[in-house]
């Protein structure tokens, strides 16, 4: 904590003396130096809150990740996009602790990505996602992003190996292991220890999330959302605008969107035309080529 100095005080004051209006304040008709002298410790309380009030400068950092997001967001949609300020839990800090699990910050705009909406060098979910929108398979607003800052997940994937491939280097690996272990979520025969392959996505997935954001991030509740898997749309947009990794490997991952009553998006298959690709699976098969992201929204 950085606590002033005395000298450091008396500046402080020496500023606010010489740059106050002071004749705006009616001294006499406020009775405010007869209550400072009469009750400076209470003065003193409320001057300290002032002090706590005052807005404070803007990161050099936050600004140009903002300005740069924004530039290439407006670019990519051909119109301006505005893009809001960080979130009070994107610190530097912050973010280079959550860098070490490889996810970083990103911005969407509140956009609907329809199957006819005019986007140059974009990849659009298949024809078979917009039909299940139409024929009520899949919420309505499946096609549309929120608008607001996530924590994506930047892990290069894997092609399907007989069950036996892992993310490259996947920084999720200590917590999957430690989960099986403890029998919190499971596996098959050929799933190495870590793999985020085989977890299911309605039971086990939310729990690997919830240890990644709460017990490593330590991210307190009143500063995000929620963590899940990400929603098809999202995955797709993530995979135009920030992550080039995106449907360029022989295996699925599962989407948080339900399907009907039993039922999950997965999608992103190399084989079945990569980021364009989205397809559904029952929420209690446990896949040994399908994996997850975690996402984090603000």
């Amino acid at each position: 904590m950085g606590l002033i100095t005395t000298d450091q005080s008396h500046q402080v004051m020496a500023v606010l003396a010489t740059n106050a209006a002071w004749g705006e304040i009616d001294f006499e008709d406020a009775g405010l130096q007869d209550a400072i002298i009469r009750d400076p410790k209470g003065a003193g309380r409320h001057f300290t809150e002032f002090l706590k009030k005052i807005p404070q400068p803007i990161p050099i950092y936050a600004n140009k990740l903002v300005s740069r997001t924004a530039k290439m967001l407006s670019g990519r949609f051909g119109k301006k996009i505005f893009v809001d300020p960080l979130p009070a839990w994107f610190t530097e800090e912050n973010l280079a602790k959550a860098a070490k699990f490889n996810l970083r910050p990103i911005f969407l705009p509140n956009k609907e990505i329809g199957e006819d909406l005019p986007l140059r060098n974009w990849v659009k979910p298949n024809n078979w996602f917009y039909r299940q929108i139409q024929n009520s398979k899949i919420a309505k607003d499946s096609a549309y992003l929120k608008r607001g800052w996530y924590l994506a997940d930047f892990t290069i994937g894997a092609n399907y190996n007989d069950g036996t491939q892992v993310f490259q280097n996947d920084p999720l690996a200590p917590i999957i292991t430690r989960l099986r272990q403890d029998g919190k979520i499971g596996k098959n025969n050929k799933t190495p220890l870590g793999s985020r392959f085989t977890i299911l996505p309605k039971d086990e997935w939310p729990l690997l999330i919830a240890a990644l954001v709460d017990e490593e991030l330590k991210i307190p509740p009143v500063y995000y959302d929620e963590g899940r898997l990400e929603r098809a749309i999202e995955f797709i947009a993530i995979g135009n605008l920030y992550d080039k990794n995106r449907g360029k490997f022989n295996m699925s991952e599962w989407f948080v969107d339900a399907f009907e009553d039993s039922n999950r998006l997965c999608g992103g298959h190399r084989g079945y035309g990569g980021l364009a690709d989205v397809d559904c699976n029952r929420v209690s098969r446990r896949d040994g080529g399908i994996a997850g992201r975690p996402l984090v929204s603000f």
